[in-house]
């Protein structure tokens, strides 16, 4: 008895010191986790997903974390792409969201943002996302944007491996993605490209079969020397069914987009870095109509528009005791060809296709004592075009960040920036809208912040907002024509939120949110929330998700729609067979409750952005 004691007493040491190295490993690794290393607390109000969030979310696509971001909510627009809109506003608002593939900005010409493009971007070769909200810094250099999405890829010198990943689903669905990295003397590099074929629901309206399946194909190749120079090179095309398309009645036509960049950046001594990228995206459309598109010849017509962008940059860094001083140039070109416009009454070209702009930033962080920080940062455009008159726009931010005492810190922005008005708004546009090319920047005063309570174990965050929005750019009719116009009236919103985080140990925890917005007329979702569970047992990661967004009701068409509240919710499961092997299960949209867009005038097409189904994937490592 006494040695069966001795040896149950033994195991007990013995699975207690293993468990034990196993959390100081695992607090080894989150502490030198990338994003430790990368995110900056003073640029914005961050939402960093690591790479065990989006492994144990199995976010296979940037959609998936897209849809769990407060105060916005994704749709999917009538060509059957994602979109993404503020808390309440209309489909045709372009928010000027800033996406970056570690440090190059997917710059999009004739849109405000690339979430059409990349929205449902693969990220395998991820390592971890950047969200930053509330008017982000003016560091990043860039026009700016109400909100800035950072993807950071995997580290070579980490990864070193091969590794594969398949992936089938109920819709009959699939994709394949492939990622190698690697270190040799002093170089590194990383490899990827992935192929998918998507599939979805189909719809009927006006006797006509709606389908948005689609092809997606992307590849990013990164190589580098640290502290020296990297060079990266990406591409992505998605060819898609038309889905509603710009009539009323589509017969089963095709869309195509693609962009690709080039980017390289080289590193100087004494913080000075030196950048330049060229860009092109590719915007085709082929849509047919049964009954009728609206300004166009036989109910047919043909788009195919290439736009280009060339940037260059110059930053520098001066640290000098409790001062932190950055300044920036930084020249774009934007060119606009609209190769084919065919079946359009009205002109392809009517405003500006060529547009230079010229910047010039600098932002200085003052560190009053190791808690406390002021920073302040102010940008001065130029935009030269080629049609319109020049103009010279402005952002300022002011800000503040302090550790109040052991568990409470804040921060606080005062923002002044703008809205500069896209050529598919100025210069050309599909049926049947009309392009304007005497749109003005929009104007945008803001004030927003956020307190923040934090222990080892909780983390609870309360965020505020309060902004006032001038010469909006909104849909109007000039002279019987609908286009884009200047609102002559100020619009004032503002919005709250309260996120809760706990955590058990390092591979459990619950995060709790919801948001709040409040402004006159609501065209999308003014308020949502979340829940996301992540758990591990043993050698299963589970990972539960449930995503809220509020109904609303809108005037279109026939009268009122009332569009119901959306429930998304979402189950994943992954085996951690061995080191080398991972068998994934995943369920999307279970309840068959998210939150839907209106495609049609009758009201009766309504489209979740995320397709009910379950996905089955499989990993190995080499």
């Amino acid at each position: 008895m006494k040695y069966i004691l001795l040896l149950i007493l033994l195991t007990q040491v013995l699975f207690s010191q293993d468990l034990l190295l196993d959390n100081l490993l695992k607090e080894y690794e989150d502490s030198e986790s990338l994003y430790k290393k990368t995110k900056k607390e003073n640029a914005g109000f961050l939402l960093i997903y690591s790479r065990a969030d989006l492994e144990k979310m199995q976010a296979y696509s940037l959609q998936d974390v897209l849809k769990t971001t407060r105060v916005y909510t994704l749709q999917t627009n009538r060509t059957g792409a994602i979109s993404i809109l503020n808390a309440g506003a209309g489909k045709a608002a372009m928010p000027p969201i800033k996406l970056y593939i570690d440090d190059v900005e997917i710059s999009t010409v004739t849109q405000r943002n690339a979430l059409d493009m990349y929205g449902n971007m693969n990220i395998y070769f991820v390592d971890h996302i950047e969200i930053y909200q509330g008017g982000s810094s003016i560091a990043f250099g860039n026009e700016p944007g109400s909100m800035v999405i950072r993807l950071y890829s995997k580290n070579p010198q980490r990864e070193n491996s091969t590794s594969v990943e398949a992936s089938v689903d109920s819709e009959s669905g699939g994709a394949l993605r492939a990622l190698d990295a690697g270190v040799f003397g002093e170089y590194n590099y990383l490899a990827y490209a992935s192929v998918a074929n998507q599939k979805f629901d189909t719809y009927s309206t006006n006797g006509q079969t709606l389908s948005r399946d689609a092809k997606q194909y992307q590849a990013h190749f990164k190589f580098a020397k640290e502290n020296d120079f990297t060079i990266e090179l990406d591409g992505i095309i998605n060819k898609t069914d038309i889905f509603k398309g710009f009539g009323v009645a589509p017969t089963g036509d095709e869309s195509k987009r693609a962009y690709g960049y080039l980017s390289a950046i080289k590193y100087f001594p004494n913080d000075l870095e030196l950048s330049m990228s060229i860009s092109q995206e590719t915007k085709r459309a082929d849509n047919t109509d049964a009954i009728n598109i609206a300004n166009s010849i036989n109910n047919k017509i043909y788009m195919n528009v290439y736009s280009n962008t060339y940037k260059t940059a110059l930053k520098k860094k001066v640290v000098n005791g409790k001062n932190d001083f950055l300044m920036g140039i930084e020249f774009q070109k934007k060119i606009v060809d609209v190769h084919d416009y065919e079946g359009i009454t009205h002109p392809a070209n009517k405003g500006t296709d060529e547009l230079d702009i010229y910047m010039i930033f600098i932002e200085e962080m003052y560190n009053i004592n190791e808690n406390h920080l002021i920073s302040l940062s102010a940008k001065l455009d130029r935009y030269e075009s080629n049609y319109s008159e020049d103009s010279n726009e402005y952002a300022l931010r002011l800000g503040y960040t302090g550790i109040l005492n052991n568990n409470f810190s804040t921060k606080l922005f005062a923002t002044r920036r703008y809205v500069y008005p896209t050529t598919l708004q100025t210069s050309f546009t599909p049926a049947p809208y009309y392009a304007n090319p005497d749109l003005e920047a929009s104007e945008i005063d803001m004030l927003s912040g956020e307190i923040e309570y934090n222990n080892d174990k909780s983390r609870l965050v309360f965020g505020f907002a309060y902004k006032e929005l001038d010469k909006a750019l909104v849909m109007g009719k000039i002279g019987g024509n609908m286009m884009y116009v200047n609102s002559d009236t100020t619009n004032y919103i503002h919005r709250y939120y309260l996120r809760g985080e706990y955590k058990f140990d390092y591979d459990n925890k619950v995060i709790l949110e919801g948001f709040k917005l409040f402004k006159d007329g609501y065209y999308s979702p003014g308020s949502g929330g979340l829940i996301q569970i992540f758990n591990t047992f043993k050698k299963f990661d589970i990972y539960n998700e449930l995503v809220y967004r509020e109904d609303y009701s809108l005037n279109y068409g026939a009268g009122e729609v009332k569009m119901d509240a959306g429930y998304d919710y979402t189950l994943a499961i992954s085996y951690n067979v061995s080191k080398k092997l991972k068998i994934k299960a995943k369920g999307e949209n279970l309840l068959d409750k998210a939150s839907e867009t209106l495609i049609d005038t009758t009201g009766n097409v309504k489209v979740p952005a995320i397709q009910r189904r379950a996905i089955l994937t499989m990993e190995y490592t080499f």
